[in-house]
């Protein structure tokens, strides 16, 4: 049965209608390119909503993600008004990617400026701190520069999230 995913994500908002997208996806990389088309489109609803399939889709299939991982950092840091849930599911994704080297600077930048940003979501920062945490990994030099913004973060929020995560990747940081 062959689905028009941009119909079936206008359809309806849910959990169902979302993994019902994601499980026809499945590992059918054309079917991910389309909705990765949603979801780099500018339309506020539709990528909002791509954005959540895109999610299950990483959730069930991860490694449809590998060779798009460039663009979903391109598009994360040469746009300038994001939908929130494309930065969200952008950076939640990126947690658990290996990041091209081409990209760790940028990404870095990226991931450091939503930290620095009060406006930013506590979903955003919580995930930002584990790319960052990542990225210090393979070049511990860079934690200086990360760990005074994370303590700030945790001196000026009392977000349960930011606070647990924050402390927990401070403790990493100060092993590295």
């Amino acid at each position: 049965q062959i689905m028009d995913i941009r119909e079936q994500l206008l359809l309806e908002h849910s959990k169902a209608n979302t993994l019902k997208i994601a499980t026809y996806i499945g590992n059918d990389k054309k079917r991910f390119e389309e909705l990765l088309k949603l979801f780099f489109a500018d339309e506020y609803r539709t990528t909002q909503r791509a954005a959540m399939a895109i999610s299950a889709c990483f959730d069930l299939q991860p490694n449809l993600f590998e060779p798009y991982i460039p663009v979903l950092i391109e598009n994360l840091t040469q746009k300038e008004e994001l939908h929130v849930a494309v930065k969200r599911n952008t950076v939640r994704f990126l947690q658990f990617c290996l990041i091209p080297e081409d990209y760790e600077s940028i990404l870095f930048d990226c991931c450091l400026s939503y930290l620095t940003d009060v406006e930013e979501t506590v979903a955003v920062k919580a995930f930002s701190m584990t790319v960052l945490y990542r990225i210090c990994q393979k070049y511990p030099d860079l934690k200086q520069e990360l760990i005074p913004v994370i303590e700030d973060n945790l001196a000026y929020s009392d977000k349960a999230g930011l606070q647990n995560r924050g402390k927990k990747i401070l403790k990493k940081l100060y092993q590295l």
